[in-house]
């Protein structure tokens, strides 16, 4: 049952690709400015909260005309009705405030009371409309500027205030129109105080996405407040330095979460239109970035229109993605492969696998990353296959912990031990131990067929052994083959440990092992049929968990291929074939 080198076969061209010689990202150089850049920030930070600094923001004129900048993507009247009924979801947690402000609710996780201090909600209650959701959302909003329009500085946070005032001038009309005066200028003041912080406290924030989100949030007030001028300017020299160097060549951003690079092509669509509406030209930094970004976010769709959920993302829905896609008018199809960012894409028509070829993310970008190298997530037609145990948001530490593990995802583990050391930085969060795991890749086409090969050094420094991951994907995606090998770094002899070589399944997908235990039989939600085999190790079903997009765990299984190494050494391989022929 080996995998077959397509270049034997074929009789078309080869292509050969390699991943590029990338410096490593976590060296003691790297670590040391990394910290020193944290303890600036922090100081930054502690600047630009203190009373000083907070009774210097002033106060807002008390006529101003105000320009709407609308939210280009669409709400839910479903959600709405929730909201009216006092029931707010948010980030898998649904909590009851009945007649009564949300705003004092204890027991929420920190990620409900972040997407509760967003107002992303605003554009549910403006699909509703009418004048029950006007009603509600001013009430809200009220609340709101009662208990922290002045200043708080957990709420007021530059990137979370800047993805609010894209909400507040997004639904200016349904906020404002004939509103009360005192809510107006209480509206007025607070955009004011925020966008004037924000650009105090900039600095504070890590580079990347939270920066991206307080320029934009800067930008969208200097608009709302009719302030085209220098103070516009201003904002988007911080956007383009926030930008400047972020993308990588091939579209990746470097937290290496598709999640993020869908985050940040909506912010940045989102600030391309508000400039287009408002006849200004977007900067050449901002239009380069949408167009890297638009098809490294089709290269992370599966099947069912969702992202693959590697490095803490989430699968999001599709609906929301196709907006955003819709927005950034990408141009052509999904790259097969993002080498910078450590991403392999193999695709037929019914068949999409994905697969992790990266190191750990760099610096500064590493706080949610999971331990799973040469981890792949697949679908079959509408249906996810293969896939992870997901990122286990708003589930506490513990959970995350767990989620985060190597384990947990569908790859190879070594004597129960994680691909490599993480520690828990102060400065830094969940970041690699020097030093940091290394990966090579190579991919070879021919004929519509496609062969990767893929090693990771992360037991190297451990237990002195190298796993490798080959993958062979005919043309019509019937058949994909799998070979993991474990081998002694140089020429010492390895040690016996066991292993195990996991595949988890999406939570529809059925499992059953044959009778005589050498195969699965696996059948899809849409109906797909599989038989997954394997030489090499014992195949069985266990149980799996699923935890994705901040909902509840699922229950879910895993086929899982285990044995003791052999003086080190092993090879497994293993063979996903379709049974009903579908391609």
């Amino acid at each position: 049952m080996a995998a077959p080198d397509p270049r034997l076969d074929a009789s078309g061209p080869t292509t050969l690709a390699t991943l590029p010689g990338l410096p490593p990202a976590w060296t003691k150089r790297s670590l040391a400015r990394a910290r020193l850049a944290a303890i600036g920030r922090e100081l930054r930070a502690t600047a630009a909260a203190s009373r000083l600094s907070v009774a210097t923001l002033g106060r807002a004129p008390s006529v101003y005309a105000l320009n709407v900048q609308a939210d280009p993507f669409p709400g839910s009247i479903d959600e709405a009705n929730a909201l009216f009924q006092g029931r707010y979801h948010f980030a898998g947690e649904t909590l009851l405030s009945i007649n009564q402000t949300p705003w004092t609710l204890i027991g929420a996780s920190p990620e409900w009371r972040e997407a509760l201090h967003d107002f992303h909600w605003l554009r549910h209650f403006e699909t509703a409309g009418g004048d029950a959701a006007q009603r509600q959302a001013r009430a809200l909003l009220d609340g709101w500027l009662r208990r922290y329009g002045r200043f708080d500085a957990r709420w007021w946070r530059p990137d979370l205030a800047g993805r609010r005032l894209m909400a507040w001038t997004g639904h200016l009309g349904l906020l404002l129109d004939d509103a009360d005066p005192a809510l107006r200028e209480g509206l007025l003041e607070a955009l004011m105080r925020q966008k004037r912080y924000i650009a105090r406290a900039f600095n504070s924030l890590p580079p990347g996405l939270p920066r991206v989100q307080a320029a934009v949030g800067l930008a969208h007030g200097c608009l709302a407040l009719g302030q085209w001028g220098r103070p516009l300017a201003r904002a988007l020299r911080r956007l383009d330095g926030a930008l400047a160097g972020l993308i990588l060549p091939d579209g990746g951003y470097p937290s290496r979460d598709p999640a993020d690079h869908l985050a940040l092509l909506e912010v940045l669509v989102r600030m391309r239109g508000v400039l287009a509406a408002a006849g200004q030209v977007p900067g050449d930094l901002l239009t380069q970035a949408i167009d890297r970004l638009a098809p490294a976010v089709r290269f992370f769709r599966l099947g069912d229109g969702r992202l693959a959920a590697f490095h803490g993302g989430q699968p999001g829905a599709a609906f929301h993605i196709d907006r955003v896609l819709a927005l950034a008018a990408p141009k052509g199809k999904a790259p097969a492969r993002m080498p910078h960012a450590g991403y392999e894409r193999l695709e037929t028509r019914r068949l999409m696998l994905v697969l992790d070829v990266g190191a750990p993310p760099p610096p500064g970008y590493c706080a949610h990353a999971h331990v799973a190298p040469l981890a792949f997530e697949m679908s079959s037609g509408r249906d996810r296959l293969i896939v992870s145990c997901g990122a286990a948001l708003g589930l506490g530490d513990d959970w995350r912990r767990v989620a985060r593990a190597t384990a947990a995802h569908s790859t190879m583990t070594l004597d129960d031990q994680n691909a490599w050391i993480s520690a828990e930085d102060r400065d830094l969060g969940f970041r690699p131990v020097l030093p940091a795991m290394a990966t090579t890749a190579n991919r070879k086409e021919a004929d519509g067929q496609v062969w990767i090969e893929a090693s990771h050094s992360g037991y190297g420094t451990r237990l002195g052994l190298i796993h490798r991951r080959s993958l062979w994907l005919d043309a019509e995606g019937i058949e994909l083959r799998g070979e993991d090998r474990v081998e002694p770094r140089g020429r010492a002899p390895g040690r016996s440990l066991p292993f195990t070589l996991r595949f988890h399944l999406a939570p529809d997908v059925r499992a059953n092992l044959t009778g005589d235990g050498s195969s699965v039989l696996l059948r899809t939600h849409g109906g797909d049929g599989w038989r997954f085999r394997a030489l090499g190790g014992q195949v069985g079903i266990e149980e799996s968990i699923s935890v994705t997009d901040f909902g509840p765990a699922r229950r879910a299984e895993q086929i899982v291929v285990s044995g003791s190494l052999d003086a080190g050494r092993v090879v497994l391989r293993w063979a996903l074939r379709r049974l009903d022929g579908k391609h």
